[in-house]
């Protein structure tokens, strides 16, 4: 009789699993301020960052219980754009990165309205009981506007600036700044125009590079500089608004003068103001002087005009453009006067021939020069 047999196995309880995808870093949503054009968070400083975590429990202890996604097979990462009711299924190395560990790192920004969804699958072989589990994940990158909007125009200098002609300047930088509450709007996300008032026509109007001589640069930016050798009555305004918001329209004016201040001339005798018999001439000056004391060279900054007469009741005669004379005894007489005109010179400005025609040198450039801002006036 033949043995009969029937065989036998051992029944291995099956593996728990805990399967998540842990977030290392950065945040699936993102919030975009339309004013500052900024990222919170900005993937491009702060990458979305996640890797797969695989917990296991085997109750017959046949492997320890632990973490075995290093042990993930099949890993494979998907990522996807949709923008425009288009789909587009980005690269790896070039839109994300996967490291050794089967970390992804997402360092895109999205833009509003625009999303990327990321897919995770990968399978661990269950080597005891011949299986295998199959794992997947899945998740949307969204991007949400959210822009507080408390807009306002800063500009960095008072309403009416005074250039001292005793003060050198040089070149003077104007700036102007467009704010998101405390924040200050970047320049790329912003549009500034500067102008200047024209006086004949009555209306403002673009600063010419040519034209306007105290023109330096930036007109066309938050930061105008300007040259305060040719400054002498000008009007400037800046227009300014965030390209996210073309209506919120912003300007301020601001007034640039030349500003002598407080400054007074006085003629006077050097000797000889009472006459004795017998002399020969006497020497007259004039003195310019302001809150700092006596002017040292005035003719830089005056027109100065000396003048002498014999009584008050002859003609004052002048005695040139100059600070210090001296006049000999066949004028002198007992009733004697000095006196002077003192002008304030304007700022460089365009020589004009009569006919209009304006000096230029051999480049081509004007040639210009101070004026007295006022008349002459002699009794």
């Amino acid at each position: 009789m033949k043995l009969k047999s029937v065989g036998g196995r051992v029944v291995h309880s099956p593996l728990s699993y805990s399967f998540n995808m842990l977030e290392l870093g950065g945040s699936y949503v993102q919030k975009y301020d339309a004013v500052s054009g900024e990222f919170i968070p900005d993937r491009t400083l702060t990458p979305y960052t996640m890797k797969p975590q695989l917990v296991i429990s085997d109750p017959d202890g046949n492997i320890p219980d632990g973490e075995y996604s290093s042990a993930l097979v099949n890993v494979l990462w998907k990522v996807t754009l949709y923008s425009d009711n288009e789909k587009t299924v980005l690269t790896a190395g070039k839109d994300y990165s996967v490291d050794s560990v089967n970390a992804l790192s997402f360092a895109k920004n999205i833009r509003v309205g625009d999303t990327v969804t990321v897919e995770f699958s990968a399978d661990y072989l269950n080597r005891v009981r011949e299986e295998t589990a199959h794992f997947t994940w899945r998740k949307s990158l969204t991007t949400m506007e959210e822009t507080s909007v408390n807009l306002s125009l800063e500009v960095r200098a008072p309403h009416k600036v005074d250039f001292s002609p005793f003060k050198k300047y040089g070149e003077f930088p104007i700036e102007a700044v467009l704010r998101n509450g405390a924040d200050v709007i970047t320049e790329d996300k912003a549009v500034y125009l500067w102008q200047t008032f024209d006086e004949d026509s009555r209306a403002w109007r673009e600063i010419s590079d040519t034209d306007d001589l105290w023109y330096v640069s930036g007109k066309n930016s938050s930061r105008i500089v300007v040259d305060q050798d040719f400054l002498q009555h000008t009007m400037l305004r800046i227009t300014a608004y965030p390209k996210a918001y073309p209506d919120s329209v912003f300007s301020d004016a601001i007034l640039l003068r030349r500003w002598y201040g407080q400054w007074e001339d006085t003629p006077q005798f050097v000797y000889a103001k009472f006459l004795q018999k017998g002399m020969r001439r006497t020497a007259v000056s004039v003195k310019v002087t302001n809150r700092q004391g006596d002017i040292s060279n005035p003719f830089k900054y005056f027109d100065v005009e000396l003048f002498y007469r014999s009584s008050p009741q002859a003609e004052w005669e002048s005695m040139g453009n100059v600070t210090d004379a001296v006049v000999d005894g066949e004028k002198l007489t007992a009733n004697h006067e000095v006196g002077d005109i003192c002008r304030e010179l304007s700022a460089f400005q365009r020589i004009l021939l009569p006919d209009g025609t304006e000096l230029q040198n051999e480049n081509g450039q004007p040639i210009t020069a101070q004026f007295p801002t006022s008349e002459k006036e002699v009794e």
